[in-house]
C-alpha cells in the first residue's frame, strides 16, 4: 500500500491539528510511503524521547509539577506510602494495623485524588500553551508495526541539533521512522562511543535471474530476490524453493543471469547517509553487504541435489555475488575520500576475519536460543533471517559500542525489533528508517522496480 502522512490520517479520520504532524513540512507530509497497511494511531505520550512536541510537553509539564503546593503534596504521598511499606514488611496481612492503614490509605487516596486534579490542570494549561505556540490540539501520532514511530529529520535535530550538520537534502525532505531517540540524544551530551549500521540488500528484483533446466529439456526462470516465475501467467505459482524440492531428481542445472549492471540510487543513498551521519557524530560506521546470507538461503534450497551439482550452483552464484559485491566496495572506496574523518568496516564474505569477528559475536546471544526457531516459519530462511537480525550489532562486535544506530529502510523494522530483543540490555539499538524512494514510473519503490526503471548511478 502506497500512502502519504496526510493519507494515512484521512484514512483513520484524524485531524492533522490533533498530530504531531501540523507542525511538519508539507514534502514530508506528502511523500508517498509505501509500507503496506501496519499504522496505526497512538497517543504520543507513550513514545515519549521519540518526538521533539512530546519532549516539550513533557518538559513544561515537570516545571508545573515544580510548584510547591504540588511537590508538598507529592513528598506527603511518597511519605505515607513508605510508612504503609513499613507496617506491611512487620506486618504482611496487616491484622495488627488494621485501623492504622485504613487511615493511611483514606489519605493516600485523598491526596492521590488532588495530584490527578492538579495534573489535569496543568495538562490543560500546558495544551492551551502548545496550540497558541503550534496550533495543534493534540498530540497523536503514527506508529509502524507498533515498533517504531513516524517523524521527520526536522524533529530529530531539534532533538539532537549536531544533526543540522548532515549535508544530504534527501533526508530532510522525508518522513522517517524513529525508535530510541532519547538514547541517541544522551549519548552525544556524554559522549558516548557511537557505532553506525546499515546499508543495502545485495540485489532488488529482476537483477538476478534463475535459470532451472530439467533433463527433458524444459526451462524455468525465477527471480532470485522474490523467488517468483518471470513470466508467472504461463507457468505455475509454486517458487523457486518449491520447484526444487518437488523435482530434485528432475534438475539438470542451474544457472543465473546477472542483469544487475550498477548502483541504484536508493542503493547509494543507503550508504551515503551513514558516512554523512556517521562524520557529523564522530560514530564508527559498519556497512552490511549481505553475500554471506544470500549464500546461505541458496545452499539450504539446493540441499536436496547432489553434492557435485550443488557444488556447481554454490561457485556460479559465488562469482556473481562477488562481481555485484565488488560494484559496492569500489562505490564505497569514493564515499571513503569524500568523507574521509569517519572509520567504516564492511561485512561481506571475502572479508575472512571481519566474518570470523562477526559469527563469534553473536554467538553468545543466539547458542540455543529458542527464540531463533520463532522469527521464520520458512525454513529454507532461517539462516539469512538469522543474519539480518545479528547484523545490525555488528558496532558491537566490532568495536564494543554501547550505543549502535540502525540507518536503514522501513522493510527493517522487523530486523530491529527482533535484534533489539535477542540481544536485551548489551547495547543500546535506536532506529532511524526511511521509506524507499519510488522509481520513475511513480509506482513501485525502485527495490522493485523493472530493470527499465531501476536508476542506476
Amino acid at each position: 500500500m502506497k500512502a502519504t502522512i496526510d493519507e494515512l490520517l484521512s484514512q483513520k479520520e484524524v485531524l492533522k491539528e490533533e498530530t504531531i504532524y501540523f507542525v511538519e513540512k508539507d514534502e514530508v507530509n506528502l511523500f508517498p510511503i509505501t509500507a503496506g497497511n501496519f499504522f496505526h494511531m497512538e497517543p504520543a505520550e507513550k513514545w515519549q524521547g521519540e518526538s521533539r512536541l512530546e519532549n516539550d510537553f513533557q518538559e513544561k509539564m515537570r516545571e508545573r509539577e515544580k510548584e510547591q503546593t504540588y511537590r508538598e503534596l507529592f513528598k506527603l504521598a511518597e511519605k505515607i506510602k513508605a510508612q504503609i511499606r513499613d507496617i506491611k514488611e512487620e506486618d504482611p496481612k496487616g491484622y495488627g494495623h488494621m485501623m492504622q492503614l485504613r487511615a493511611l490509605r483514606f489519605v493516600k487516596h485523598s491526596i492521590d485524588k488532588a495530584l490527578q486534579e492538579m495534573r489535569l490542570y496543568y495538562q490543560s494549561e500546558v495544551e492551551r500553551e502548545m496550540r497558541k505556540a503550534y496550533g495543534i490540539k493534540g498530540r497523536k501520532l503514527l506508529v509502524y508495526k507498533n515498533t517504531v514511530c513516524l517523524g521527520s529529520f526536522e524533529d530529530l535535530v531539534r532533538q539532537i541539533p549536531s544533526l543540522r550538520k548532515v549535508r544530504l537534502e534527501w533526508i530532510r525532505r522525508i518522513p522517517l521512522l524513529l525508535k530510541n531517540i532519547d538514547s541517541i540524544r544522551n549519548a552525544v551530551t556524554m559522549n558516548v562511543p557511537i557505532g553506525l549500521v546499515g546499508g543495502p540488500c545485495l540485489f532488488g528484483l529482476y537483477e538476478v535471474e534463475i535459470v532451472v533446466r530439467h533433463k527433458d529439456g524444459q526451462r524455468f526462470s525465477y527471480d532470485f530476490s522474490s523467488g517468483h516465475h518471470y513470466d508467472r501467467a504461463g507457468q505455475k505459482t509454486f517458487e523457486f524453493a518449491d520447484h526444487v524440492a518437488q523435482n530434485t531428481t528432475k534438475i539438470e542445472s542451474i544457472h543465473f543471469i546477472n542483469w544487475k549492471r550498477g548502483i541504484t540510487a536508493q542503493e547509494h543513498d543507503s550508504l551515503e547517509v551513514l558516512f554523512d551521519v556517521g562524520t557529523v557524530l564522530g560514530a564508527k560506521v559498519a556497512v552490511i553487504i549481505p553475500d554471506i546470507s544470500y549464500l546461505k538461503y541458496l545452499s539450504t534450497v539446493i540441499a536436496p541435489l547432489d553434492s557435485a551439482m550443488k557444488s556447481r550452483v554454490l561457485e556460479e552464484f559465488r562469482a556473481e555475488a562477488h562481481k555485484i559485491t565488488d560494484l559496492y566496495l569500489n562505490r564505497i572506496d569514493k564515499l571513503k575520500t569524500q568523507y574521509p574523518d569517519v572509520e567504516v568496516r564492511v561485512l561481506h564474505e571475502r572479508d575472512t576475519k571481519a566474518c570470523e569477528i562477526f559469527h563469534t559475536g553473536r554467538e553468545a546471544f543466539f547458542q540455543n536460543s529458542g527464540l531463533i526457531h520463532r522469527m521464520t516459519a520458512k525454513r529454507e530462511k532461517k539462516d539469512a533471517v538469522f543474519d539480518y537480525i545479528s547484523m545490525l550489532a555488528l558496532p558491537y562486535y566490532f568495536w564494543g559500542t554501547p550505543q549502535v544506530i540502525q540507518i536503514d529502510n522501513l522493510d527493517e523494522t522487523d530486523s530491529y525489533r527482533k535484534c533489539r530483543k535477542v540481544h536485551k540490555d548489551a547495547f543500546s539499538l535506536s532506529a532511524i528508517l526511511y521509506p524507499e524512494k519510488l522509481c520513475a514510473n511513480g509506482e513501485q519503490t525502485i527495490f522493485n522496480a523493472p530493470l527499465e526503471f531501476k536508476e542506476y548511478t
